[in-house]
């Protein structure tokens, strides 16, 4: 007797659950965002200046000195090297690869012109292994802004299509945000602009 009666409650439930489907309109609504670099990390890598010769691979300048030397410029460019942040990951996985005496470094900066000096600094031994840029991270209030502004965008949406239909939109069903705080960059910077999404679902009338 239970088993029919719980039949029949299912039964009768699913037409509504169809109806309420079938009287909605799901939209997605953006807005733009400007997202822009908190600070630079770049990784250089020191290693032995060698030539070879007939005896084989030869060391002119062992890393002591790349580093001292190194160090000498960046302060006549007005960067201290305490600074830099030895990345022993990076220089683990270099030395494996080529087989030489290697450090490796990590600098942070908001400067741009810093990064600019480094960039250009030419000392034997050094060179640049990465340098990519932090986005910096959005608030809950902004990203209730944004979102609020993507909601009123799927209004606008959401009202064009209605009235395409001779039909007319009422209030918020749901709302599905996936942003967070968290952002993204593109490594080459050839756009700081970005869409900020939220999907909205309104009753149709």
């Amino acid at each position: 007797m239970r088993t029919i009666i719980y039949a029949l409650i299912v039964l009768l439930t699913l037409p509504t659950f169809a109806q309420d489907s079938n009287h909605t309109i799901e939209v997605l609504g953006e807005v733009e965002k400007e997202v822009l670099p908190e600070y630079y990390n770049i990784i250089i890598t020191l290693q032995d200046v060698t030539v070879y010769e007939s005896q084989g691979e030869m060391v002119v300048t062992p890393l002591e000195s790349v580093q001292q030397n190194f160090t000498k410029k960046l302060k006549a460019s007005g960067i201290d090297f305490n600074r830099f942040i030895r990345n022993t990951y990076y220089e683990f996985a270099m030395s494996y690869s080529q087989g030489k005496a290697t450090a490796c470094y990590n600098l942070q900066t908001s400067d741009q012109d810093e990064v600019r000096t480094i960039l250009q600094l030419k000392s034997a031994g050094v060179s640049i292994a990465n340098i990519d840029m932090e986005p910096i991270k959005f608030s809950d209030a902004q990203l209730v802004d944004l979102s609020v502004q993507a909601i009123e965008n799927a209004k606008v949406k959401a009202q064009a299509i209605a009235k395409k239909m001779n039909k007319s939109i009422g209030e918020i069903v749901s709302i599905s945000d996936p942003n967070t705080s968290q952002q993204y960059i593109q490594t080459y910077g050839v756009s700081k602009t970005q869409t900020h999404s939220v999907t909205v679902s309104f009753e149709l009338k």
